[in-house]
């Protein structure tokens, strides 16, 4: 089972599934970013059964130094756009095989889902509204997921994960 670690939150997935943390990919970091100022990268790319693309970015209020929440829908948008304008890039020029793959992969999926995780303290909430911020993403993201989702590790909203 793929096991990723993301700002400190563990994320399992199914057999058979493929997933991988796009910001550390070899490819963005050492050519894509390059490109441009303000690439950024969501945190992991997977592809799961029925040839199913996600997109996760995750956001974990319970370390300090986590984006403002007023800016998360824009960035998360930004992330999102960034990342897929590098998949043909990556199935054509990464140097890790690996990368070449799972960017082909994602390429020829069939469906697509925006995720977006978001952990918040039950001592110091920042107030981070989760309908607001769906709300938000459905407007910046239409083109590429109508209905994305907000999760977090006590409302998993459906996903065939786990995150502990």
């Amino acid at each position: 089972m793929p096991q990723l670690n993301i700002n400190g939150l563990t994320f399992t997935f199914p057999p058979g599934w493929q997933a991988s943390k796009y910001d550390e990919w070899s490819f963005y970091r050492n050519q894509f970013v390059k490109q441009s100022d303000g690439i950024k990268a969501v945190d992991a790319v997977v592809l799961g059964p029925s040839n199913v693309a996600f997109l996760i970015e995750v956001k974990n209020y319970r370390h300090p130094d986590t984006e403002k929440p007023s800016q998360l829908p824009d960035a998360i948008a930004n992330k999102v756009l960034c990342t897929l304008a590098a998949m043909l890039p990556a199935k054509l020029k990464a140097n890790a095989p690996a990368e070449q793959q799972l960017a082909a992969a994602i390429l020829d999926c069939t469906s697509l889902r925006v995720i977006a995780h978001i952990e918040q303290s039950q001592q110091h909430r920042p107030a981070v509204d989760l309908a607001d911020i769906k709300q938000k993403l459905r407007k910046l993201l239409r083109a590429v997921d109508a209905h994305p989702k907000v999760v977090s590790m006590s409302n998993m909203g459906g996903m065939d994960w786990s995150v502990t």
